[in-house]
C-alpha cells in the first residue's frame, strides 16, 4: 500500500465525524472482516458514510500493489458507485418482506464482478418488520462465502434481537457538541453562529451540512427569536407570522433540492453507462421525498424548541398560568408534528394562543 493511497484512505476514515471508537473498530475489522455487521445509532451520526468508507477499505485491499486500482476501488465505494457494493433502502415506511426476498437476498449471492468480495448494505433496517427480519435471518447466518452484509439501524427492536445476535455490532452514539463545533470551525463558522446551527441540527450531521450552505438560516432563527415579542393575541398577526415563516421554510429546502439534483445527475450517468437494471431510482426518489419532509419537520421542531426555551425561562422566573399553558401548547405542537399535520393550521392556532412577551 503506497503512501499516496494510505493518505487517501486515512482521509476517508477521518471524514467520519466524531465516531472515534467506531472508526477504530472498523479499521481493525477491515483487514479481516466478518460476514455480517450491524451499525447502531441515531440518524445523522455517520452510519451510512462509515459503511462506504469501510467497504472502500475492504475492496481496495484486494488490489494491493496497484495504487491506481486501490484509489479507484475506494473512490467508487465512497460515491456508492462500486459494482460490488450495493446499498438498499426502503422506499416507504418499512422494508417489505417481498423486497428482501426478491432483491436483497439475490444480491448477497450474486457473483462479484470487481473482485472476490460482495458487500450489501441495508439502510434504515429499524423499519424491517418481524417477517422481513425473519426472511433475512438465514442469509445473515449463512451468506455466500465472499459476501459481507451491513445493516444500518437506529434501534434494535425486540423482533431484531435474533438477527442482531448474528452480527458484529458497531455503535454510533449521538454526535457531541464539541465534535460538531470542531466540524463547523473547520468550515469557518464562528462560535455564536455555530451554537445556533448545532441547536437547529438536532445533532444530525447531514442537516448541519445543509445549514452551512443555507443563506436563509439566520433570517429564520431571527424570526423565531423575535416571535414572542411580535405576537399580540390577534389572528391577523398570527396569520402574518405563519405566512412569513412558511416562505422561509420553503426557501430552506433549496440546498437539499440542489443535493438531490446532483444525485439524480450521477444516477443518470450510471444508468447510461451500465443500464437501468438495479439502479435504485425508485428508492432514491422515495428517499428524496422523505428527506424533504424531514427537513420541514426539523425546521419547525427547531423553532418550537427555541420558543419553549423562551417561555420556559419566563415560567422559571415566576410566570403564572399563562406561561404554563404556553409551555403545554408548545409541547403538544411538537408532538403533533410527527403525525404530518396541516402545518398552517397547527402554527396559526399555536401563535394565536401564545401570550406576548417583552
Amino acid at each position: 500500500m503506497t503512501a499516496d493511497f494510505q493518505t487517501a484512505l486515512s482521509q476517508a476514515w477521518a471524514s467520519i465525524v466524531g465516531q472515534v471508537d467506531a472508526v477504530a473498530a472498523l479499521q481493525q475489522w477491515s483487514a479481516d472482516p466478518l460476514h455480517a455487521f450491524m451499525f447502531v445509532g441515531p440518524a445523522g451520526t455517520g452510519k451510512r458514510h462509515a459503511a462506504r468508507v469501510f467497504a472502500g477499505a475492504i475492496q481496495s485491499q484486494l488490489h494491493a500493489g496497484d495504487e491506481g486500482e486501490q484509489r479507484r476501488q475506494l473512490h467508487l465505494a465512497l460515491e456508492e458507485n462500486h459494482a460490488d457494493v450495493e446499498v438498499h433502502e426502503p422506499e416507504g415506511a418499512s422494508i417489505p418482506v417481498g423486497y428482501v426476498r426478491e432483491s436483497v437476498i439475490p444480491s448477497v449471492f450474486r457473483k462479484p464482478v470487481e473482485g472476490p468480495r460482495r458487500i450489501v448494505v441495508i439502510d434504515r433496517f429499524q423499519t424491517a418488520t418481524d417477517n422481513t427480519a425473519g426472511a433475512l435471518l438465514k442469509t445473515v447466518e449463512e451468506p455466500a462465502p465472499n459476501a459481507i452484509i451491513i445493516l444500518l439501524t437506529e434501534t434494535i427492536p425486540d423482533h431484531h434481537v435474533a438477527i442482531a445476535s448474528r452480527c458484529s455490532r458497531i455503535d454510533f452514539p449521538p454526535l457531541s457538541e464539541s465534535a460538531l463545533s470542531s466540524w463547523l470551525g473547520d468550515r469557518g463558522i464562528a462560535d455564536g453562529a455555530a451554537a445556533e446551527m448545532i441547536e437547529a441540527s438536532g445533532g444530525d450531521l447531514r442537516r448541519l451540512e445543509l445549514l452551512v450552505t443555507d443563506e436563509g438560516f439566520a433570517a429564520r432563527a431571527a424570526l423565531w427569536n423575535g416571535l414572542p415579542s411580535t405576537l399580540d393575541g390577534t389572528g391577523a398577526t398570527a396569520g402574518s407570522l405563519v405566512r412569513e415563516l412558511a416562505a422561509l421554510v420553503d426557501a430552506a429546502s433549496e440546498p437539499l433540492k440542489q443535493r438531490h439534483g446532483v444525485e439524480l445527475e450521477e444516477l443518470d450517468a450510471r444508468e447510461e453507462m451500465f443500464g437501468t437494471r438495479g439502479s435504485g431510482r425508485s428508492g432514491i426518489d422515495a428517499r428524496h421525498k422523505r428527506e424533504l419532509r424531514k427537513l420541514r419537520t426539523d425546521e419547525l421542531q427547531f423553532g418550537l424548541r427555541m420558543l419553549a426555551k423562551r417561555y420556559g425561562s419566563e415560567l422559571a422566573g415566576g410566570g403564572g398560568p399563562a406561561m404554563i399553558d404556553a409551555v403545554d401548547r408548545l409541547r403538544d405542537a411538537n408532538a403533533a408534528l410527527v403525525r404530518n399535520p396541516n402545518e398552517t393550521l397547527l402554527l396559526h392556532n399555536l401563535f394565536w394562543n401564545l401570550p406576548p412577551l417583552d
